[in-house]
This record gives C-alpha cells, sequence and structure tokens, in this order.
C-alpha cells in the first residue's frame, strides 16, 4: 500500500472512532438528561425545596438545548462556582459576634401589648414571691395521701393536723402577700421565647402557684372549720382570683394550670355555699369573684395562638439564622448553638468545627428560605387554618381533623411537623375549656341557690325561680348549649349538665 492509501485509511479510521466517541458522548448526554429529568420530576412529588427544582430544570435545559460550545462554557462556569464554594468554605469568618436570630420587634410589640403599670400588676408580688420560693418547704412529707386529700377539699381542725396548722402559721407571711395579690384585678406574667428554659424562677412559676392556691385552700378550709368564716372565704376567693390572673395570660399552659387550681377550688367553696353557715354578704362576695361567665374561647384561644405562632417563628429562625450588632444577617453556621446559647454559655470551636459548620450553611441555603422573613411568612401562612378554630361556627367534629402523615424534602414539611405536633392538644383544649366553663356556671348558679333558699327557707322550685337572679349564661351548658338540669328534691336538690356534674359533688 502506497503511503497516500495509507493515510486516507488511517484518517477513514480516526473518522470513524471520532463519530463513534461522538455517538457515545450524545447517548450520555441525553442518558444524563433523562436521569435529571427523573429528578426533577422526584423532586415534584416529594415536594423539593424550589432552589434545589430550579436548578435541576436548568441542568437539564442546558444539557438537552445548548450547542456543544457554549454547553462547555457552561460546565466550565459551573465547575468554576463549585470549586470557589468549596474554597469559600475553608476561608476563616471575620468574627465571632453572630448570635442566634430573634424578632426581636414582633416579640416586644406582642409584650407591649398588654402591659401595665407594676403596682396594679399581680404578676409583680408572684414574682418577687418566686425569687424567694423553696419547692421542698411545699411538699407536705408530714402529711399521708388521705390528710393531703381531706384537708385540700373540706373544712379541717388544727388538733386533727396539728402538723398543718403550725406549718400554715410559719407560712403567714406568705399568705398575706397572696391574699395582697389577689385584690389586684389585672395580672401580666412575662412572655417567654427561649428555645430553652433555664431561668428557676420561670421553672418554678406553675408549680409555685399551684402550691399556693392549695395553700390558700388549707388554710381556708381550716378557717372554715374553727369559725372564721370570712377570712376562710377570703382565702378561697383568693384561690380563684388566682385562677383569673392566669386566664389573663397568652399561653395554654396557664390556662390549663388555671384549670387545675379552678378544679380543687371550687370543691370546698361549692361545700361552703350548699351547706355552710354562709351569709347574704357572703354570698354576695363570692358572686361577684367568679372569674368571666361569659364563653371567651374565640378571643382566649386566639391571643394563645398568637404567643405560639410567635414562639414557632422565633425558635425556627433562631435555629436557621444568625444576627450580629451590625444588623446584618446570614444563615445559621450552628443550628445546636442557638439552643446551646439558650444555657447563656459560649461554646467554644476549633477551626474545622467552623469549617464544618460552614459546610453545612452552604447546604441548608438550598433548603431553607434565604431570609428570616421568608420562614416567618411560611409560618404565618401555615397558621391561617388554626385560627380558623376560633370562629364560634368552627365544626370540630366535621372540620377538625389530625393531621394525616405526608412526606415532603423541603422546609414547608418541617414547619408543618413542628407546628401540627402541638395541635393535638386544641381539640381537647377546647373540650376542658368548655367543661371548666360549665362547672364555674354551675358554681354561679349553686349561688343563686343557696340566696333563694336564705330569702324563702326552701330550694327553688326549678330553675325559673332565679333567673332573674343570675347573668343569662350562667343558665346554659356551653358544651351543649343547652339550659343546665336542676331538680329538687324536698331537703336537697340535684345540679347538673350533660358533662358536669355540679351537685352533689
Amino acid at each position: 500500500m502506497d503511503p497516500h492509501e495509507y493515510w486516507l485509511c488511517k484518517m477513514a479510521e480516526q473518522k470513524r472512532e471520532k463519530k463513534k466517541l461522538s455517538l457515545i458522548r450524545e447517548i450520555l448526554r441525553w442518558v444524563f438528561c433523562g436521569l435529571l429529568a427523573l429528578l426533577l420530576i422526584a423532586a415534584v412529588i416529594i415536594q423539593a425545596p424550589g432552589k434545589i427544582m430550579t436548578l435541576l430544570a436548568v441542568l437539564l435545559l442546558a444539557g438537552a438545548i445548548l450547542p456543544s460550545r457554549p454547553r462547555k462554557w457552561f460546565w466550565l462556569s459551573a465547575t468554576t462556582a463549585v470549586i470557589a464554594f468549596a474554597a469559600w468554605v475553608f476561608v476563616p469568618d471575620s468574627g465571632d459576634d453572630w448570635r442566634p436570630y430573634t424578632l426581636t420587634e414582633e416579640i416586644a410589640a406582642l409584650q407591649a401589648g398588654d402591659e401595665i403599670p407594676g403596682q396594679e400588676n399581680a404578676a409583680t408580688i408572684y414574682n418577687k414571691l418566686l425569687e424567694d420560693y423553696d419547692p421542698a418547704e411545699m411538699k407536705l412529707t408530714f402529711l399521708d395521701p388521705w390528710q393531703k386529700s381531706v384537708t385540700l377539699s373540706e373544712p379541717w381542725a388544727s388538733d386533727v393536723c396539728p402538723d398543718l396548722a403550725l406549718w400554715l402559721q410559719q407560712h403567714q407571711e406568705l399568705i398575706a402577700e397572696l391574699l395582697k395579690a389577689a385584690q389586684m384585678q389585672e395580672c401580666r406574667l412575662p412572655l417567654n421565647f427561649d428555645l430553652v428554659v433555664t431561668n428557676r424562677m420561670e421553672l418554678n412559676r406553675y408549680p409555685s402557684l399551684q402550691n399556693w392556691a392549695a395553700m390558700l385552700l388549707r388554710a381556708g378550709n381550716n378557717d372554715l372549720a374553727e369559725g372564721r368564716i370570712d377570712q376562710a372565704v377570703t382565702k378561697y376567693l383568693a384561690a380563684l382570683r388566682m385562677v383569673g390572673h392566669l386566664y389573663q395570660q397568652q399561653q395554654m399552659v396557664d390556662f390549663l394550670i388555671g384549670f387545675g387550681i379552678e378544679s380543687i377550688a371550687l370543691q370546698p367553696l361549692n361545700g361552703f355555699v350548699v351547706q355552710g353557715q354562709v351569709n347574704r354578704e357572703q354570698l354576695q362576695r363570692i358572686s361577684q369573684s367568679f372569674p368571666d361567665l361569659q364563653n371567651n374561647w374565640s378571643a382566649d384561644f386566639r391571643k394563645c395562638l398568637d404567643y405560639d405562632k410567635l414562639l414557632a417563628k422565633n425558635a425556627f429562625c433562631a435555629l436557621a439564622y444568625q444576627s450580629n450588632p451590625q444588623g446584618k444577617v446570614r444563615l445559621s453556621r450552628n443550628p445546636v448553638e442557638a439552643i446551646r446559647y439558650g444555657f447563656r454559655r459560649a461554646i467554644p470551636q476549633d477551626y474545622w468545627q467552623k469549617t464544618s459548620t460552614k459546610a453545612s450553611a452552604m447546604l441548608a441555603w438550598w433548603f431553607l428560605p434565604s431570609t428570616p422573613a421568608g420562614a416567618a411568612g411560611m409560618i404565618d401562612a401555615h397558621y391561617k387554618k388554626y385560627y380558623r378554630m376560633t370562629e364560634p361556627n368552627f365544626d370540630w367534629q366535621q372540620e377538625y381533623a389530625e393531621p394525616l402523615p405526608s412526606f415532603g424534602l423541603n422546609c414547608r414539611f418541617v414547619v408543618r411537623m413542628l407546628t401540627d405536633s402541638s395541635t393535638r392538644l386544641y381539640r381537647p383544649f377546647h373540650e376542658t375549656y368548655l367543661k371548666r366553663l360549665a362547672v364555674r356556671r354551675g358554681s354561679r348558679l349553686l349561688v343563686a341557690i343557696r340566696q333563694y333558699q336564705l330569702e324563702h327557707n326552701a330550694w327553688p322550685p326549678d330553675l325559673g325561680a332565679i333567673k332573674a337572679a343570675v347573668p343569662a349564661e350562667a343558665l346554659i351548658d356551653p358544651v351543649t348549649e343547652k339550659e343546665f338540669t336542676y331538680m329538687n328534691h324536698g331537703g336537697r336538690f340535684s345540679l347538673c349538665g350533660e358533662t358536669a356534674n355540679i351537685w352533689p359533688r
């Protein structure tokens, strides 16, 4: 073969090889585009973040539409960007003054909405008492379970439980301060938005209020047994005033603690009203001391939701973002630091720890909203369905349902999981709210029934006989919207609703 023919054959072979390689590259390109298309479909199905779906769509279009030469420049630019970001991860940060982001203005606005002067705020007294609160002093270990139960619900004499009588005598100053707080109509306890509650006063607030209410009731029962009737009524009503103070708050837990205190406070008070040596003036005091008898569910639950929503927004933003004194905001380099920060303690990090958390922030950018406002708006939108529960015509049987299990690889899914877990309490909270209101209205009816008995020396024949003496809402069981059932049995009577037995106990 002469040289010319050899080179012609060589060139033909090279041409075939190039064509073959070009075909392989084309096949690989379309395989790659097919995989990207499948990933994009999967991302839509699992509701991946918009940033990730946009990236997949751009890569797919670049691989499928761009001509060969521009496509090469596109991949070169993308590779350069990846290398630049990888290098950025290893560059040390310029400062360590970054702190978990907080919604300071929204928190201040919520707290400022209910501000009252300190001298008119019962919380000032409660907070002062909390500074010296010792849980060990309230355990009453010298009482057996039977004595604890009886002294809390029924009159008892000092010679029956001398140790308890001495204990009450030693705490007269505390009782006097609680009676002083009961004279105040308004109470605004401080709101807590920390991810971790480490303040001793915050941790002791609810057990202390429960213990103080029990102390007042035991002291009142002791006064009643020993003939100090006015003092007993004062202490009973002080416990009820504490309940009213809790019902003025914005946290659902305050209402739940109030429900518990009201439940134990009304037992001895109802017994005294029906069976005790009560006079008209005392009945008048009692009738004026009940917490609100109206159904304020819409307003009360709305303010609880306002707090829950802001707590969720602040917690999420604290975990996801950081800010510095200059007002700059960035994605958090270490979400765990937000929890540790609640302990008011700095956690030092070495270079490699800082580098790894910086890399995680870069990955989090694809998942999280770019700004705290975006995250807060997402939570605002999610809470709209909860606010429907504040409407008077909301059908809890038809419209309320446990969240169906679902999965989504995005920030909205995380928000839904975090918030929906707490909504399981909303239905039982609503039910308990109405039941406690029913018992409170029933207790108010007992006062009117006893007032009628003192005037006529007989129990009223029916509720119609006392309608003029009570607010109209007091006659209605809020659970069923039906009138309470009253029956005169001659020397005794019974009063109940469909969901609450008022008397006899």
